[in-house]
């Protein structure tokens, strides 16, 4: 399986989690920070295996993954804390989603700057999508705006931004650069074939005279 079809798994995965608990924190208002907190180590720890499952299928990996162990063996250990420790840990939870969303939107920044490189995509319009993430992250994180009672709706509602548009990021970017990767084999491609022809138009002018 290539990277780019690797990587629309994972991040596949990834939004669909960020999407259901988002969608969970929505439909259920009363549901308690004990469950959202349960449920997310148990994201956790799948994610965590799934990647770790992803990482030990490879003999060797590019450059592009040489941390997707780390970040398994990661994902799995938050996820064993949270299961653990969930009694101290289930009061920092709003705080965690909010980081989330705003980790999400550095993602996609730095994504919209990758298309900005490349010359494809438009990538100031998924800049802004990641601002505003980023910003909806922030404000959450700092309680601006909402209070108690409705930060955690906020919270689903960013949740749910966040997935949907690392999914739509993801394969946008993974999309141009397949199309790079095809043109750059066939200008390849033709160097080599015109190198060749031009070898082969020069091998009888180089050849002695035969008396």
């Amino acid at each position: 399986m290539s990277f780019i079809k690797r990587m629309k798994l994972d991040i596949i995965l990834i939004s669909a989690v960020l999407v259901a608990i988002g969608v969970v924190i929505l439909l259920k208002p009363d549901i308690t920070n004990d469950a959202i907190g349960y449920t997310l180590a148990g994201a956790a720890i799948a994610v965590g295996v799934c990647f770790l499952i992803d990482y030990l299928k490879k003999e060797a990996l590019v450059d592009e993954q040489r941390y997707v162990l780390a970040i398994a063996l990661t994902a799995i250990f938050v996820g064993i804390s949270l299961f653990i420790k969930h009694d101290e840990v289930v009061g920092y939870l709003p705080t965690a989603l909010s980081f989330l969303i705003l980790f999400s939107g550095a993602v996609k920044l730095q994504n919209s700057f990758d298309m900005k490189r490349l010359k494809h995509g438009p990538w100031i319009v998924h800049a802004i999508i990641a601002l505003i993430g980023m910003a909806f992250g922030f404000i959450l994180m700092m309680k601006w705006l909402v209070d108690d009672d409705s930060v955690m709706t906020f919270i689903g509602i960013g949740l749910i931004y966040s997935g949907f548009t690392d999914l739509v990021s993801a394969f946008v970017l993974a999309r141009i650069r397949k199309v790079i990767t095809k043109r750059q084999n066939e200008v390849n491609m033709k160097d080599v074939k015109e190198a060749k022809e031009t070898v082969e138009e020069k091998r009888p002018e180089s050849e002695p005279e035969q008396e």
